[in-house]
Order: C-alpha cells, then sequence, then structure tokens
C-alpha cells in the first residue's frame, strides 16, 4: 500500500529541515582584501577600523549531537539566524510538523504565507522562544474584545 501524500510530504519536509539546520549558523563574512596604497605598501595601522565584537550566536541548546537535533528546542534565534532559504525551509517544516502534532488535517494554505510572517515577527520580538512556542504565541485564537 503506498504512503499517503501527507506522510511523504511530512518525511521531506522533515528531511529539508534535518539537512538546514547545520548550515543553520550565521555565515561569518570573509575579510575584505588588504588595500593598498599608490606606492604599493600597505595602509597605516592607525587607518584600520576598529575591530567589532563578535556576531555569532551561541551554540544551539537544539542539537544534541552531530546531525541530530531536537526540534522542540530549536530557539526563534537560531532560526533567526540561518540564511533566507534555510530559515523558509525550517518554517515549513514547522508549519507542517506542528499541524501534525496538533493533529490538523486540513490547511487552509491561502494564509500560510500571512501565518510564516506572524511567526518570524514574533521570534524577532521574543528569540529566546522555542520555534514551537512562537508558532503557538503567534497563531493562537485571540479573543474579539467587547
Amino acid at each position: 500500500m503506498p504512503k499517503p501524500i501527507s506522510l511523504a510530504l511530512l518525511a521531506l519536509s522533515l528531511a529539508s529541515f534535518a539537512l538546514s539546520l547545520p548550515v543553520c549558523a550565521q555565515q561569518q563574512p570573509s575579510p575584505p582584501p588588504a588595500a593598498s596604497s599608490p606606492t604599493g605598501s600597505p595602509p597605516p595601522a592607525a587607518a584600520a577600523p576598529p575591530s567589532a565584537p563578535s556576531q555569532s550566536p551561541p551554540p544551539s541548546e537544539a542539537k544534541v549531537a552531530p546531525h541530530h537535533w531536537d526540534v522542540d528546542r530549536v530557539r526563534c534565534s537560531d532560526l533567526l539566524h540561518a540564511s533566507d532559504d534555510d530559515r523558509a525551509s525550517a518554517a515549513m517544516f514547522y508549519y507542517g510538523y506542528l499541524a501534525a502534532k496538533a493533529g490538523i488535517h486540513v490547511i487552509d494554505v491561502s494564509r500560510i504565507t500571512d501565518n510564516i510572517a506572524k511567526v518570524m515577527r514574533q521570534c524577532e520580538a521574543t528569540p529566546s522562544l522555542t520555534v514551537p512556542q512562537a508558532f503557538r504565541e503567534a497563531l493562537r485564537p485571540r479573543r474579539a474584545h467587547g
């Protein structure tokens, strides 16, 4: 019996996420090439700009072993430091993973883009939240005031 398409999609999403997490660490830019003066001599040391403090994030608590991640412990800060492609893949993985975990079988695909944007705003506001917490907070039903 063939696997239902939803399980195949979830497996593909999980594989995509697992492959993207190891490269989620913020990449350090290459240092600019040393400039030289018209005479060919290096510029004076006083002209060098002060070095900026390191911007790389601390290692993720969610990485439990090489190539193994606890998806319930990935923090928004991990997601925010990922490349655009990795962040998009991880967000879609979580969208499907958390829907399946909640027993949701029907998804309004016209709302995915807006919902992911809400989650990313939540992550930017509270980077210490886990990604599942950010999804719950950003997408929880709001009561009408009245």
